[in-house]
């Protein structure tokens, strides 16, 4: 497996999403070229859909980390688990905003200028001003 970061998001897609979900140390790769590769070609076609199963893999990947603790000195990947499943999540809402189709309304304009102004109170006596 392959890991390959440019550093400019521009590039490709590829360095896009990794800079996106934050995998831009070489030192410390969340995700393989190999895999990206994979949910672009299956899911490129719409980018919310593509970022959406993106995030939803990374968090996957946090979900199986543990607590761990050393004498004082703890890691805790429940904090990286929940902001990847919130970004998932704030993406899968855009894709499913986005198959929403606003239905064309024929119906003719009921509205006019001045329909909602006050009619004037009747004087006493029962007659208008």
């Amino acid at each position: 497996m392959s890991w390959s970061y440019s550093g400019n998001p521009q590039d490709s897609l590829h360095d896009e999403l990794r800079f996106l979900i934050g995998d831009t140390d070489e030192s410390e790769p969340i995700i393989q070229d190999e895999e990206l590769d994979f949910l672009i070609t299956k899911y490129g076609s719409n980018r919310n859909l593509l970022l959406y199963h993106t995030f939803e893999t990374v968090a996957t990947y946090f979900a199986r980390d543990i607590k761990r603790s050393l004498g004082p000195i703890s890691e805790d990947a429940t904090e990286r688990l929940k902001f990847y499943k919130e970004q998932a999540k704030m993406y899968k809402d855009k894709v499913a905003a986005s198959m929403l189709s606003v239905p064309a309304y024929g119906h003719p304009k009921v509205f006019r200028k001045g329909m909602h102004n006050n009619p004037p109170w009747p004087k006493k006596g029962g007659k208008n001003v």
